[in-house]
């Protein structure tokens, strides 16, 4: 976070009011924990240690105060009432000891309910409790909602047990508006879903699935470390791990270290009675990331813009498909539906599957419900497919399965007019192997193309084995392709004597050349990386990615640079500090470690080595390394770590960022506080629509105010009537980025 301090002409006792306001500030104000206990009394309890009570019902409705924490001691407890939680006020019980069961009945029933205006800085907490909605069967069940959140920022679940309730675990509803079809403008930010295990809570009633976890309207929300698995009831009757909720609308937001299972789909085409293969659903993103999760199901995204994004979803790290046996029917890796704007999918191992990664489109005027902004039909249409990057993935196992889906490594699908809109898709480096025995029929298949556009599309550096038709096909009629190059790719066992295919002719503007038909030597059946003998090493094109030799290998994994390094990092995190962007990362082991590369990037994309660091080489215990960038780029700087050890293997960090300070977004530019009139007349400046908070603070340290604000891009005029009298007070106003304190003088 960002902290701008603008310092008065005239300072009473400047360091004593400033460690008393950022004291403050940290703690809230005086904070009470409240407890419940099997042997409280509702009835003549206090909710003291001492004297607790009984139920969480009790504590929801007396404990009011924001800073304020209900305690659930170890034991089990049944809620009969819904229990809603007052802003600021946390709760927290003893893990995996702390047990409720909600006996609540009704449709639509739920336990816990945080609900405020869209807008709202819940400021709050809920962890270690196992809430149980006591779902055994469609005919033996009580309550259909864990917790709900409606319209609050800065929540934080996490450490929870959330099991067997009838329809969804837990809902983020960040606006007020239901299933909105446009950009809502509102956003909570903030919110955190962590160290969480979901069971047996989302439901698929035959016409829709609800998901354990249900998100909307979030913007830089965070869920990572959980286990949600849904596959505890009837065929087609389990719901989706994480789903879009009130149309999605979502912005920033990571999906990251969790492990996720949808119960093998077992429909014989997709969608049969509602159901579909999906563990992660949502709508109308921007700015996702999913990354080193476990995903036996596949990813379903949908509307996919990249806005003020470096890219629409960066999907990266993840294993995909059933670890072990495929699933006898049709499942999916990753689905992209509609518009799909600079997608970036890397370095995945994607197993088991019938479909690797598949772009879904329809019409160049269907919009899905979802209207252009400025009205007609947008450029490109509305399942537009730009600048898309597919790389450095495994896809091992692809099967054709049981059932009327399209199997295939990568595809691009129209759902009706065969008219797909294509400009630029980049598949580099990815090793794509049909399962022997039930092989699909295409590697790399554009056979709905025939009245589309595309254009722009380069293939290179891939192994692509086993697939009786060809590995690569245009469609037939005409083939609507433009710009394709193909290079440097191995074919091999495929169909079409390991040619590409193309019945209406060969692509306007077409390059083919540097291509083989040899076995590529991997290591074993189920190892699919290169020996040391492969015919494929060294045979690529340069394409800006890491490579040892003399030119990149083909296929997934460059020989010596491929298996993972026995580097451990547990943090990596960047902050400002006078104008230099300083870097810190800290890893728990380290065996034959060599050295950090530190790399930069304006758009996340694209990547330079702006410097390295030493590695310690071995170590057993944590390790801390700092980096100072002294003149960082202007704008959003993007940094990642390359790990590289002393065989010459290197491994990516995850990505962190923060925005230069000279573009600060907001600003206090007039100050008019009257003890005389009692008001309080604040102008803010913004550069964009934003949340925010403001608190006027005394020289004594209590705060006066306390209100939220949604700031317009532009001038922001804030009038408050407040009790003052005359001496200096402390303005502070913060978004979920930066912070500005500015002080002034109360005149009469």
């Amino acid at each position: 976070m960002k902290i701008y301090l603008l310092s008065p002409k005239r300072i009473i006792f400047t360091s004593f009011l400033f460690f008393a306001f950022m004291l403050f500030s940290a703690s809230g104000s005086f904070a009470a924990t409240y407890y419940i206990d099997p042997n409280g009394n509702d009835a003549t309890g206090n909710g003291s240690a001492a004297n607790p009570w009984k139920t969480l019902y009790k504590a929801t409705s007396t404990v009011t105060n924001a800073g304020d924490i209900i305690h659930i001691n170890t034991g089990t407890y049944i809620e009969t009432q819904q229990c809603n939680l007052r802003v600021g006020v946390s709760i927290n019980g003893v893990r995996n000891t702390s047990i409720i069961k909600s006996a609540l009945l009704g449709q639509y029933s739920v336990l816990l309910s945080l609900d405020s205006p869209q807008d709202t800085n819940g400021a709050q907490s809920i962890s270690d409790i196992t809430i149980d909605g006591q779902y055994v069967s469609e005919s033996n069940n009580k309550t259909w909602i864990g917790i709900w959140i409606t319209g609050r920022s800065n929540v934080t679940i996490h450490d929870m047990k959330i099991i067997n309730f009838r329809n969804r675990g837990v809902i983020f509803k960040g606006v007020d508006a239901t299933d909105p079809i446009m950009d809502p403008g509102h956003y909570a930010t903030g919110n955190k879903f962590y160290n969480n295990t979901l069971l047996n809570s989302a439901e698929n009633n035959g016409i829709y699935g609800t998901g354990l976890l249900n998100i909307g309207g979030q913007m830089g929300m965070e869920i990572y470390n959980n286990t949600l698995i849904q596959d505890q009831r009837d065929d087609f009757k389990n719901g989706w791990p994480i789903k879009f909720w009130d149309n999605g609308w979502l912005k920033g937001c990571k999906i990251y270290n969790n492990i996720l299972t949808k119960a093998p789909y077992k429909g014989t085409y997709p969608g049969e009675n509602g159901d579909w293969d999906f563990c992660i659903e949502l709508f109308n993103i921007e700015g996702l990331e999913i990354y080193n999760n476990t995903i036996l199901g596949s990813i379903d995204l949908n509307y996919n813009r990249k806005g003020a994004y470096a890219f629409c979803a960066w999907i990266h790290h993840n294993t995909i498909g059933r670890t072990t046996i495929a699933n006898p029917n049709f499942e999916s890796g990753i689905i992209l539906e509609f518009r799909t704007e600079s997608v970036l999918i890397e370095r995945n191992i994607i197993n088991n599957v019938s479909s690797g990664v598949q772009f879904n489109t329809r019409t160049i005027n269907n919009s899905g419900g979802y209207p252009n902004p400025g009205g007609g039909t947008p450029t490109g249409g509305f399942s537009y497919l730009l600048d898309n990057i597919i790389r450095n993935n495994l896809f091992s196992n692809v099967y054709l399965g049981n059932g009327a889906g399209t199997g295939s490594g990568i595809i691009v699908i129209s759902e009706s007019g065969n008219d797909p809109q294509i400009n630029g898709l980049d598949i580099y480096n990815n090793t794509i192997v049909a399962k022997s025995g039930d092989a699909p029929f295409i590697g790399l298949d554009f056979t709905s193309g025939e009245n589309g556009n595309s254009r722009n599309i380069n293939i290179r550096n891939n192994i692509v084995m086993g697939f009786t038709d060809s590995w690569l096909r245009g469609s037939s009629n005409n083939t609507a392709m433009s710009g394709v190059v193909v290079t440097h790719n191995d074919a091999f066992t495929n169909g079409n004597n390991n040619a590409p295919s193309w019945p209406a002719g060969i692509p306007v503007n077409y390059t083919y050349n540097n291509n083989l038909s040899v076995n590529p030597l991997f290591v074993s059946a189920t190892n699919f990386r290169l020996q040391a003998t492969s015919p494929v090493i060294d045979k690529g094109i340069d394409i800006g990615i890491i490579y040892t030799g003399n030119a990149p290998d083909m296929g997934y994994s460059e020989f010596g640079l491929g298996g993972p390094l026995p580097v451990k990092l547990v943090e990596f995190n960047v902050r400002e500090n006078n104008g230099k962007n300083i870097l810190q990362w800290t890893t728990a082991t380290e065996s034959n470690s060599d050295y950090f590369n530190i790399e930069r990037s304006s758009n996340g994309l694209t990547f330079e080595t702006i410097g390295r660091v030493n590695a310690s080489g071995y170590s057993s215990a944590g390790v801390t390394y700092y980096f100072s960038d002294a003149v960082p780029l202007k704008g959003v700087n993007y940094y990642r770590l390359a790990m590289i050890d002393k065989d010459g293997r290197y491994e990516y960090s995850k990505i962190v960022s923060i925005t230069s300070k000279e573009n600060q977004t907001i600003g206090i530019t007039y100050i008019d506080l009257s003890s005389g009139t009692k008001t309080a007349s604040i102008k803010i400046n913004s550069t964009q629509s934003q949340a925010a908070n403001i608190f006027i603070i005394d020289v004594s340290g209590k705060v006066v105010l306390n209100a939220n604000l949604f700031l317009q891009k532009g001038m922001n005029t804030f009038t408050k009537s407040i009790s003052l009298v005359t001496g200096i007070y402390y303005i502070k106003l913060f978004t979920k980025e930066e912070t500005v304190v500015k002080n002034a003088f109360s005149r009469n």
